[in-house]
C-alpha cells in the first residue's frame, strides 16, 4: 500500500517524475525505439512487440544499453487491483526481482514508470514488431490506467482516436515543468474533445487516463496506409 501511495501520489503531483524522449527508426514492420530515462521517474510505453517477450524482465533486462543500475525499479499499475506491481533489478542476481513481478507482460499500448536511480540519462532500446490490424486496437478499462499508443507514432491523444466521454481525463507529463498537464474530454464542445488541448506525445511516451467506462481503443493500422 505504501508503494501505492507514493506512486500514486507522484503520479497526480508529478514530483519528481520527467517525460521519456525517444527516437523511432524501422523497416517495414519491423523496428526499434530508443527511449531516454532521466534521472528519477519515467512515464514510458512499450512501442513494439518484442516476439522474445514482453515482460519487464525481458524489456529492461535486455533493452537498457550499458551496465543496468542496480535498483532500477519497474512499475506496473494494475488496473485490476489498482495496485502496483514493481520489479527491481538487483545486479547480484543479475536479474529483476521479485521473479514473479519481472514476469509481468507490458503488451503495446501500455505503459509503466521507470525509475532511473543514477545521476545521468539512460537508454532503454525497444526492439520488435509494429502491430497491425486487430493488433493495433486495444481496450481501455474503467477507472484509472496507464495506456500509450500502439503503434510507434507521434502525437497528440486527438489525433490517435483516443475514445473519450464526459468525466473522462487525461494526464500527460510537461518535461519542462515536471507536471502533469491534465485535459478533460467535453462532450458539449463542437465538435466534442479534450480540452485544454492536449500536448504532443512522443514515440515510447505514456500517460495515465482516467474512465467512467472502459471502451475499445481501435486503430487497425497498416504500415501501408
Amino acid at each position: 500500500m505504501r508503494t501505492k501511495t507514493l506512486l500514486l501520489t507522484a503520479a497526480l503531483s508529478a514530483a519528481g517524475i520527467a517525460t521519456s524522449m525517444a527516437q523511432v527508426y524501422s523497416v517495414n514492420a519491423v523496428g526499434y525505439v530508443n527511449t531516454t530515462l532521466v534521472p528519477g521517474f519515467n512515464l514510458v510505453s512499450n512501442p513494439l512487440d518484442n516476439k522474445t517477450g514482453n515482460t519487464i524482465g525481458n524489456l529492461f533486462g535486455t533493452g537498457i544499453q550499458g551496465t543496468i543500475p542496480n535498483n532500477l525499479a519497474v512499475y506496473h499499475f494494475n488496473p485490476d487491483t489498482d495496485q502496483f506491481v514493481t520489479a527491481v533489478y538487483d545486479d547480484l542476481d543479475g536479474a529483476f526481482l521479485p521473479a514473479s513481478a519481472a514476469s509481468t507482460v507490458i503488451a503495446p499500448g501500455n505503459g509503466v514508470f521507470v525509475r532511473n536511480p543514477t545521476q545521468a540519462n539512460l537508454t532503454v532500446t525497444f526492439v520488435g514488431e509494429v502491430p497491425q490490424g486487430p493488433a493495433s486496437n486495444t481496450q481501455i478499462p474503467q477507472g484509472f490506467s496507464i495506456k500509450a499508443s500502439t503503434v510507434p507514432i507521434a502525437g497528440t491523444v486527438t489525433s490517435m482516436g483516443l475514445p473519450g466521454a464526459q468525466g473522462d481525463r487525461v494526464f500527460e507529463w510537461n518535461a519542462a515543468t515536471q507536471s502533469f498537464i491534465t485535459s478533460a474530454f467535453d462532450d458539449l464542445a463542437e465538435p466534442p474533445t479534450w480540452l485544454p488541448a492536449p500536448a504532443n506525445l512522443s514515440v515510447g511516451e505514456a500517460f495515465f487516463i482516467f474512465k467512467g467506462a472502459a471502451a475499445a481503443w481501435n486503430r487497425n493500422f497498416s504500415v501501408n496506409n
